[in-house]
């Protein structure tokens, strides 16, 4: 690490104050004062650690509060020179490291053996004593380096609000009504409410309570589309940290979820659909087994995510060829799948009188006019004939014929031929005189 790089490393901090005390403890440092260094780098820790203390203290935070009082009272003393003031404030900035640790959590494992060796290294380098020999301690400047770079990773650029109590404060931003829907700005709202340089133990812990929360938590998470959005937002932020959460979450809550909360992992593939891949056999088996056992009234509402799913795609089918018409009209208004304008079409071609074509229509073909294919138009302009459905004659029919003829979804002239090779002519005559009489109007 350069100069320049010791100077940047500076810039990484986070409010000006901690700046400036590693700005003294870089000076030490370029002049080669590299006990100095290190006895800056500690002091620039101690005040930093104070002052997060302090920022939880303002935020509501009870043990933050505590130490904050504690050190009001105990400052004058030291000021009057009262020994037991001295020696508490002391042990204060002694245990300060663990104290910041235990009670807040704002350190992973390795952060605290990095802090405990600078603190180590400080008292050799302040404490002539300390050492119990007459050279005194002589760090390199490669570890007085290390602990300048350790003080600002793990402390100084960091915000004062980790652990717990992070996640607690995250966990209440995402319930909270105005959270957002889309992606992009749930990012923005994750980042500002604490997850912006984040410890890697908060990013786990924030997903692994978004994970429980959607599925077994108060009714401000489970089931909410803005906890699966938070989800998401959290994973684009660092996926590399997140997927094994979710891998680890999903299948442990995959296998011991009753039938009817299972339900909501429908809610999470249709919005979040990456997690399938991280749904292990047995997991995936039970979905796909809720999907075929569901009732046909419940399964407009399933099927839009299944059908993006494609290990899902035959179970998609057969479920969906269980719908009636109405229920398949009210899937078609969430999706227009192919599978399900199939089922829409079998169900039209298989009409038994006038009446339920009518009805068949105009909840399944008329919502999807523009979605048919070409071989979809032919088998319904013949099904009267190959397929003995009641359709000629239909009013229906005769509504589908002309739309498919005035907007050309199959040439005009396979339209016409179609009808009069199926004991239709009476209808394709009535087409050619209409566009005759709309051709030769002035108007």
């Amino acid at each position: 690490m350069s100069l320049g790089d010791l100077d940047e490393l500076v810039q990484n901090c986070r409010t000006a104050e901690a700046r400036a005390y590693v700005a003294e403890a870089v000076s030490c440092y370029k002049a080669g004062a590299f006990r100095a260094c290190i006895v800056a780098t500690w002091i620039a820790v101690v005040y930093d650690l104070i002052a997060k203390i302090r920022e939880l203290a303002l935020g509501g935070d009870a043990a933050a509060q505590v130490i904050v009082n504690e050190l009001a009272n105990l400052q004058p003393r030291v000021q009057q020179n009262d020994q037991g003031a001295v020696r508490r404030i002391l042990e204060i900035e002694r245990t300060i490291v663990d104290d910041a640790n235990q009670k807040f959590g704002f350190f992973d494992g390795q952060q605290i053996v990095d802090l405990q060796r600078l603190e180590a290294d400080r008292n050799r380098c302040a404490h002539p004593t300390y050492q119990g020999s007459e050279q005194p301690y002589s760090p390199s400047a490669e570890l007085a380096r290390a602990h300048l770079v350790h003080a600002v990773r793990h402390v100084l650029a960091m915000p004062p609000v980790q652990g717990k109590a992070a996640t607690a404060s995250i966990v209440r931003l995402v319930e909270s009504n105005l959270f957002p829907i889309d992606v992009e700005q749930a990012k923005v709202q994750l980042l500002l409410g604490g997850l912006d340089r984040p410890r890697d133990s908060l990013v786990r812990a924030v997903a692994d309570s978004l994970v429980f929360g959607l599925f077994e938590g108060a009714v401000t998470l489970m089931g909410q589309r803005r906890t699966i959005t938070a989800l998401q937002a959290t994973f684009a932020l660092y996926p590399g940290l997140v997927e094994p959460r979710l891998r680890h979450t999903l299948n442990n809550l995959g296998r011991r979820l009753g039938d009817h909360d299972l339900y909501l992992f429908f809610g999470l593939l249709l919005h979040f659909p990456l997690t399938w891949d991280f749904l292990e056999s047995d997991n995936k088996t039970r979905i796909e087994q809720l999907l075929l056992q569901t009732s046909a009234e419940t399964a407009p509402g399933i099927l839009p995510t299944t059908y993006a799913i494609s290990e899902l795609e035959v179970s998609s089918r057969k479920k969906t060829n269980e719908l009636n018409s109405e229920q398949l009209g009210r899937l078609l208004e969430a999706s227009k799948h192919p599978i399900a304008i199939a089922r829409a079409v079998d169900l039209y071609c298989g009409s038994e009188n006038w009446d339920q074509a009518n009805t068949r229509y105009n909840q399944v073909i008329q919502p999807v006019l523009g979605e048919l294919s070409e071989a979809q138009i032919r088998r319904i302009l013949v099904a009267g004939n190959v397929e003995g459905a009641d359709l000629n004659g239909a009013h229906s029919f005769s509504i589908f014929t002309r739309h498919v003829y005035e907007h050309e979804l199959i040439p005009k002239e396979e339209v016409l031929s179609t009808l009069r090779g199926n004991s239709l002519a009476t209808m394709a005559n009535r087409l050619e005189a209409v566009e005759i009489s709309r051709t030769n109007s002035p108007f």
